[in-house]
């Protein structure tokens, strides 16, 4: 639906030119300065705010007037919302243009006013002042015929110039909202998918609701809808890849006690059986899970594996067992890399690297051995990602409910669909069909459980449930404070306060899905920080969320106050290396300055009798007290597969998680006069996420009740 005013306005800051449908900024010599950068159809939304200026527009109204449709997620009138304010300049917090009302709609606050031409015209002029007021009329619009030839210079370079990096390429009305269909339907967890190249047989990794701890591989004929089990519950099953023929599967083998091999499996499709299971190589003892890929000819896989410097790399190995290389080397301050893939030339790889908590997706040339990195995945942990059929471009969940693709030349990214539910694993066929894994590995309470150093008479129960996830809790350290809650309640992931007398407050209003990563109080408990994807956000109850750190290319990660307070300290990778930054508050003005370097995590006590840290390239913990001159080794040693690290600490001790297996972890407890380490809770925690109560009698934790994950397919436009 066309929606054009016919009159000049002032909106705001902003002026609107009937003659290009635009809003601009104009500086004192009458010349354009600003154009906001809105598309068609952003520009069509703003036109029908100020149309209706003041008015409550809802949701219904704006897809059924503007987008002349109904039956759409209204996703993308958030979206395009999300367009509008930051080409305007507005703020959620203190909007001046758009205000949110809550469940119900927006409405344009922004004065508008309309522009009279302010010219003077004479009854009866001469001619020789016609020609005078001609020439003063032309002379005036020179700056506006100036700006005119500007929009269309800008307008044609922009047209002709070559794509930014990281610069999405369509706008919100053309990226398709597109639904998955189910391959998969079994109770349990179906993933770590492969499909044949024929895409007829599909085999998986499967956890049962009976054994949600065991993971076996399954073989599915999509056919004739029939499948088997491949291998025992014995060890558990991950990463398995069809041969390029489809006559032999790759996968990765754990056992109970973190030996690991990579083994080929032998097909038989006529009688749909596994013919044999031969071990391939073995791979470093503690790895991660691996997602594997065979080279296009059938000579080759790659795979992660544990190196002897504890961290994840990727290897070649030859299938007739004369090479084994190792091909990528993590900087020290990373995990290391999870993930491989093959080109369908086979010339180069993919991979994913951990990055404290985020993704990045780099590309190997195997030719060269050159490599670079593409995209630094922030609002969401790919399981896997996987190339376009002619390889020009990388298939990635950009977010929990958005695909995206990266060009491996420029690396131009594009959103390319939303969709209907988050995907984990991606795989691409040659078809161009694309097979995810969907849905959810848990659904996560928060429980309240007894502190069995301290605490025998308390019993477990769960608090702040809702309908929807609670994903973090933190307990202030001051009694009697509000608890502060990540909850879904609201529909979107928000910070809530729950206080004593049963009142709640939520303090966070995004617009968008973002991913929390830590959440802690200030001493003094009137304050919170939390990172939220690459962020650091400053909240209390009292005032508008603020962002104090982040948005820069440099990863951030494990946000914590000062003993006193007065500023926060974060790990910051930069060049590879992590060093830590404090960031002064003072006079609501942060000042960051380095003050550590090669740390990966500093912590001070709130009694500011000592603080820790972690070396970046020993991994190793040390304690320094504030009586002593030097620092001391502590006896904490974390699996080298430990990527989420949670402390808190206390006056007598300090509490931690230390990794179970891949997905579970106990909470211990340092003590510091005698030097030992014990349990604190009895049982076993299903995330690195805990917060103890101020007198540590009570701790809050993480109850996972097993989720449901399926196969499913989608065919992109």
């Amino acid at each position: 639906m066309a929606i054009k005013l016919d009159k000049p306005l002032q909106v705001g800051d902003w002026q609107y030119v009937p003659e290009q449908d635009k809003l601009m900024q104009l500086a004192a010599d009458g010349k354009i300065a600003v154009t906001a950068d809105l598309d068609n159809l952003s520009q069509k939304v703003a036109n029908y705010f100020i149309a209706n200026a003041g008015k409550l527009i809802t949701k219904d109204e704006l897809l059924h007037d503007v987008w002349g449709i109904r039956d759409v997620s209204d996703g993308r009138v958030t979206r395009v919302i999300r367009v509008l304010r930051v080409a305007l300049g507005d703020d959620t917090r203190e909007p001046r243009y758009i205000e949110t009302i809550p469940k119900r709609g927006y409405r344009f606050i922004a004065p508008v006013t309309v522009l009279e031409p302010q010219t003077t015209v004479d009854k009866d002029p001469s001619p020789a002042q016609v020609g005078v007021d001609t020439f003063e009329q032309k002379t005036a619009l020179l700056p506006w015929y100036a700006g005119l030839a500007f929009i269309f210079i800008a307008a044609i370079t922009w047209w002709l110039w070559p794509a930014a990096p990281d610069v999405q390429d369509k706008s919100a009305s053309d990226i398709p909202m597109l639904r998955y269909k189910p391959v998969t339907a079994l109770d349990g967890l179906e993933f770590y998918h492969n499909v044949s190249e024929d895409e007829r047989y599909l085999v998986y990794s499967y956890a049962s609701p009976e054994q949600e701890n065991v993971t076996v591989l399954m073989l599915q004929d999509l056919t004739e809808h029939k499948r088997i089990k491949l291998t025992e519950s014995s060890y558990n099953s991950f990463g398995a890849v069809f041969s390029p023929d489809g006559k032999r599967i790759a996968y990765h083998r754990m056992y109970e006690n973190g030996n690991c091999e990579i083994r080929l499996i032998e097909l038989n499709l006529a009688s749909f059986a596994a013919q044999s299971d031969k071990l391939l190589t073995v791979c470093g003892a503690n790895s991660v899970s691996s997602r594997i890929s065979w080279s296009p000819d059938g000579n080759y896989i790659v795979y992660p594996t544990m190196s002897a410097q504890k961290q994840m790399v990727i290897m070649l190995a030859s299938l007739n067992g004369e090479l084994t290389e190792q091909l990528t080397v993590p900087p020290p301050s990373s995990f290391g890399d999870y993930v491989a893939r093959f080109s369908n030339s086979g010339s180069k790889i993919l991979f994913l690297r951990d990055a404290a908590g985020s993704s990045q997706l780099w590309v190997l040339d195997l030719t060269s051995r050159e490599n670079k990195m593409l995209v630094n995945i922030t609002d969401n942990i790919p399981g896997n990602v996987d190339w376009t059929p002619d390889d020009s471009s990388i298939i990635y969940p950009s977010t929990p409910t958005t695909l995206s693709k990266v060009d491996v030349v420029t690396g131009r990214i594009a959103v390319i669909a939303y969709t209907d539910y988050a995907a984990f694993e991606v795989q691409v066929a040659k078809s161009g069909m694309v097979y995810v894994s969907v849905g959810s590995f848990s659904h996560v309470n928060i429980r309240k459980v007894p502190n069995i150093l301290l605490n025998n008479a308390d019993a477990a129960e769960t608090v702040f449930s809702s309908n929807r996830n609670e994903t973090m809790a933190e307990v202030s350290s001051i009694p009697g404070k509000p608890i502060a809650v990540v909850s879904r309640r609201s529909g979107l992931p928000q910070v809530w306060l729950f206080y004593p007398d049963g009142n709640q407050k939520q303090i966070t209003f995004f617009q968008s899905s973002e991913r929390f990563r830590s959440l802690s109080f200030s001493p003094d408990g009137q304050f919170l920080i939390t990172q939220v994807n690459n962020d650091i956000w400053l909240l209390s109850a009292d005032e508008p969320a603020r962002k104090i750190a982040g948005g820069a290319d440099n990863l951030i990660s494990y946000p914590v106050w000062s003993s006193d307070g007065r500023a926060i300290y974060y790990a910051e990778s930069k060049n590879a290396r992590w060093n830590i930054i404090r960031l002064e508050l003072n006079d609501n003005i942060p000042t960051a300055q380095i003050v550590f370097e090669n740390r990966e995590l500093y912590i001070e006590s709130y009694d500011g009798e000592y603080s820790i840290w972690r070396d970046a390239n020993t991994k190793r913990f040390y304690i320094k007290w504030r009586d002593k001159v030097t620092a001391e080794e502590l006896p904490i040693q974390l699996p080298e597969n430990q990527v989420w690290l949670k402390f808190q600490l206390k006056k007598d001790g300090l509490y931690f998680t230390y990794l179970l297996d891949d997905i579970h972890y106990r909470l211990k407890y340092y003590d510091f006069a005698k030097g030992t380490l014990a349990d604190a809770v009895e049982s076993t925690l299903y995330h690195s996420r805990f917060s103890l109560s101020p007198d540590e009698k009570s701790v809050y934790i993480l109850e996972s009740v097993r989720g449901d994950l399926d196969i499913a397919q989608l065919e992109l436009p």
